[in-house]
């Protein structure tokens, strides 16, 4: 997730966070304990059950399991001792994949492979205890400048498999699906077709790991069974009737939860970590434990 920028004209939306921001002043005490409550949400994630049915799934990978994470953004403000909540549900749900969305990092902040270093370690364990392997896609906050990929080797030494506009055969019981990292389509080109066209003509599943959600279009015209995102945190505050107050570039369209995008579903997390004001309001963290079905193109939470 990038800083928002405000889509003009002037909406409800932009009106009462401007309206909000000035009531939380104004209240004093009450705009103080409000501020706590959205800080502590921040270090209180929850697990989110999703089941999503797949016409194309190998009935050996019915039943299939796997956990997904995005925006960890570890920094020196937020430093990678404040995943350990969210590693907790993930070590506890015993996942057969750990799919990893993107944001490992807060650029700007910190140091770039300081703080990279320090996430894939926190994330190690989890990636060892999952028995199909662990692989990442990587959003726009984890980018160095062009032309350089965030480090490969890094994550290998941590037992996380880097999917840089890659693809890789999952296997069980001599079935195999297709699982796909895109890189940022906020820091790089992306040409779907090349990363998926090699996996066209085979009667199977193809998981597409991309951080922004907004490309789903792009992801289901290229041959995607499903797509994966993170990148919008759920907007951080969501008020009630109104929704989320603030969202990113690429992030606007699809910023939460399953839906159904040109017949492929797209799941967007609210991912685990938080950029500046470090805050949540009715939108904690997730660790999404995802459940794959064969059968009819769907999905239930």
């Amino acid at each position: 997730m990038e800083p928002a920028i405000p889509t003009p004209p002037q909406t409800r939306r932009a009106l009462l966070r401007r309206w909000l921001l000035r009531g939380a002043l104004a209240t004093g005490g009450s705009g103080v304990a409000l501020a706590a409550y959205g800080k502590a949400q921040v270090l209180s994630p929850v697990l989110e059950r999703v089941t999503i049915t797949l016409p194309d799934l190998p009935l050996a990978f019915d039943g299939l399991t796997a956990a997904l994470l995005a925006d960890l953004h570890v920094c020196p403000s937020f430093p990678a001792e404040n995943l350990a909540p969210a590693l907790a549900l993930v070590q506890a749900a015993k996942p057969d994949l750990l799919l990893l969305a993107g944001d490992y990092i807060s650029a700007p902040e910190g140091e770039y492979l300081t703080d990279m270093e320090a996430c894939a370690r926190a994330l190690s364990p989890g990636a060892h205890a999952a028995r199909l392997g662990a692989y990442a896609c990587f959003g726009n906050h984890d980018f160095p400048p062009p032309p350089a990929d965030p480090p490969r080797k890094l994550w290998l030494s941590t037992g996380i498999i880097p999917l840089l506009d890659e693809r890789v055969a999952i296997r069980s019981e001599k079935a195999q699906l297709w699982l796909i990292g895109l890189r940022s389509s906020l820091s790089r080109p992306v040409d779907t077709n090349t990363a998926l066209h090699k996996t066209k003509g085979e009667k199977t599943a193809r998981i597409v790991l991309w951080h922004e959600p907004d490309n789903a279009e792009r992801a289901a015209r290229a041959g995607a069974s499903l797509m994966l995102s993170g990148h919008t945190h759920g907007g951080q505050v969501v008020v009630p009737g109104v929704g989320p107050l603030r969202l990113p570039q690429a992030g606007r369209k699809y910023p939460v939860g399953l839906v159904t995008v040109e017949g492929m579903p797209l799941y967007t997390t609210r991912g685990v970590g938080a950029l500046p004001p470090r805050v949540r309001l009715n939108c904690p963290p997730e660790v999404t434990l995802l459940t794959f079905r064969r059968g009819h193109a769907g999905a239930r939470g």
